[in-house]
């Protein structure tokens, strides 16, 4: 039996526990200001597309330059030079052949430039003297990058070509590889094999196999290789990918394979860039998103196939299937979190969202510290002009004076878009994201006030190549983007598209591939948006005397972040900033002050670059 001196502890220990817990409860719900949208700022107080700085503007010549040679200057090449030249704070040029450049370099007009991106189909690789020119650029110190290669017949018939690209033979013509391998060194996140060895990993092998075997020269390095299905070839002489030959004063790099057609060439252009280099410091932008699109839904729709999958509506399947399981993972990853909510799918049922859904979802994504969007996204033939209308009326009468930051472009065209930002349930809307798995322009800005951010990758897919653009974005803008379109769930057109088949990947994708990643910030679109303002607008000046490089910071307040690469060599101390490891020779900066001076300790020995 129980004593009653006993009996009277328990009872008090209990009603503590149970007023902490009520009062836990109280507290939570007081102190949730759901019906605010924190985030929602008076745009005319942040920078424009009129603060963003570009090297070389006022008719200044920038320090440093890139140079697309190539005879269409719209191609996707063409757009990735554009691109990184602009988020590195370099000058982008482009001229239709080499004569252009020479004449450029020889009238003064342009200083030799830092990387030459050459269009390999567009140029003459019968011209013996265009290939001496090359050459000469290569031994000036000029970096001259070639995507895909010239005819196989020509490389086997012309040495200076192969000179030029440090090859010394083709041993096979074609050879089909099991897999390819990234060494660690040209991006950040280490030595990578994209092998698949199961049924289910050979899903997401979209790599190019099959490509000729070429022999290299010595002084030449390696950063990507096939494996070959012999195991008794040695990984030094794997089938090379991308690789690079040093000339007296600068290098030749060869991309064999589309790789500098997207968001995956700005990371390689950054990893160049760092190799030839004693040391890279360049500006990110610090910002790791998550975002949920179409989610949730707040309408009673696509009732007889919900009811079929799952044998409940579609606000319980969002309330209780999708939402305790993304929370889960949410909790186990630094992704910043972001729910672009859809009132409703379909404008032309009779079905209208409920006003105590929205209520809910405000405070569970508040609690969690994420954002609320708006979503674009519709499955009828409604107008953005009506459907914007009709989810205001809504929001309204459900959560007074709610408005939002962030909203999703979804099926919208541009026009579309574009019409859709000058309504008034969009005023306080100061980004837009977009799907950019095939872009690289994956930040900028929409219009005057409104910046854009594109999704690097799906949440429900991550293939080889997928992964390898993600590797390259992280390494030049420490930036990623994940959008999981949830217009999937409550639409599926296979059963592929059922939720339990949906979170098996995205729980295993989102916390398996960012863990090296894991050190930068995790943030909501709206956090990302500030981020990406002062990234563009941002300008700097650097140096290195003996053991210091020494950082100038401009047009963004003392608050901004770089990353610092070295060659074997470590931080001793920051001044004016703080730091820390992303991985061995990579380091997040974060400045403090608009001058900042970074101390690397003493080298062990004699450096040979």
């Amino acid at each position: 039996m129980v004593s009653r001196r006993n009996f009277f502890a328990i009872t008090i220990v209990m009603g503590i526990i149970f007023f902490l817990f009520q009062f836990s409860n109280i507290a939570k719900e007081r102190w949730n200001h759901y019906e605010e949208n924190s985030y929602v700022m008076n745009k005319k107080d942040l920078p424009t597309d009129r603060t963003v700085y570009q090297a070389g503007q006022n008719g200044k010549t920038a320090a440093e330059s890139v140079v697309y040679i190539g005879k269409d200057p719209n191609t996707s090449c063409a757009e990735v030079v554009s691109d990184w030249a602009l988020y590195a704070k370099k000058e982008s040029l482009v001229y239709t052949n080499f004569s252009g450049l020479d004449q450029a370099v020889s009238t003064g007009k342009t200083e030799l430039p830092a990387l030459v991106l050459i269009e390999s189909s567009d140029i003459n690789w019968n011209d013996t003297k265009e290939l001496e020119e090359m050459e000469h650029y290569a031994e000036n110190g000029v970096t001259l990058i070639f995507s895909q290669m010239p005819d196989l017949k020509l490389i086997k018939e012309k040495k200076a070509i192969r000179k030029l690209l440090g090859i010394y033979s083709v041993e096979k013509d074609k050879t089909e590889v099991k897999g390819i391998q990234l060494y660690e060194g040209l991006l950040l996140g280490g030595n990578t094999f994209y092998e698949a060895e199961t049924k289910e990993e050979k899903k997401n092998q979209d790599f190019d196999l099959e490509f000729p075997w070429y022999k290299l020269e010595t002084g030449t390095k390696s950063y990507m290789r096939g494996v070959p299905k012999d195991s008794k070839v040695k990984s030094e002489n794997y089938p090379p990918v991308i690789w690079s030959k040093s000339f007296k004063e600068g290098n030749v790099f060869v991309i064999n394979g589309d790789f500098m057609e997207d968001a995956t060439g700005l990371g390689l252009l950054t990893g160049i860039l760092y190799e030839t280099s004693e040391y890279a410091l360049y500006p990110v932008v610090n910002a790791q998103n998550l975002i949920l699109a179409n989610y949730p839904g707040m309408a009673e729709e696509n009732d007889a196939q919900m009811k079929e999958i799952y044998s409940q509506s579609l606000r319980g399947v969002f309330r209780d299937v999708v939402w305790p399981s993304v929370s889960a993972v949410y909790e186990k990853n630094q992704l910043g979190l972001t729910c672009m909510l859809t009132p409703q799918f379909d404008y032309d049922d009779k079905n209208e969202p409920d006003k105590a859904d929205l209520e809910y979802y405000l405070r569970i994504i508040n609690e969690e510290k994420g954002e609320a969007g708006l979503s674009g996204y519709c499955v009828s033939e409604t107008s953005i002009k009506q459907k914007l209308k009709a989810d205001k009326a809504y929001i309204q009468k459900a959560v007074p004076g709610y408005q939002f930051a962030s909203f999703y472009k979804g099926n919208l065209s541009n026009t579309e878009l574009a019409n859709a930002l000058n309504e008034a349930a969009l005023e306080s809307v100061r980004t837009v994201i977009e799907d950019g798995e095939k872009t690289s322009d994956v930040i900028g800005y929409q219009n005057r006030n409104v910046t854009k951010q594109k999704s690097v990758i799906s949440g429900f897919k991550h293939t080889y190549c997928d992964d390898f653009r993600m590797k390259s974005v992280e390494s030049a803008l420490g930036y990623t983007s994940i959008l999981a379109d949830m217009s999937k769930v409550a639409y599926p057109e296979s059963k592929n598209d059922r939720w339990e088949k949906l979170s098996e990947k995205f729980a295993a994708y989102t916390t398996s591939y960012w863990k090296d990643f894991e050190d930068f910030d995790g943030t909501t679109t709206a956090e990302s948006d500030l981020r990406i303002r002062k990234f563009l607008a941002l300008n700097y000046e650097q140096e290195k005397k003996e053991d210091t490089i020494t950082l100038d910071v401009s047009n963004v307040g003392d608050t901004s972040w770089f990353i610092l690469r070295t060659h074997d060599r470590k931080i001793e101390k920051v001044n004016g900033g703080s730091y820390k490891k992303i991985e061995d020779d990579v380091w997040l900066i974060q400045t403090e002050k608009s001058h900042v001076t970074i101390k690397l300790k003493a080298e062990d020995g004699m450096y040979y670059h």
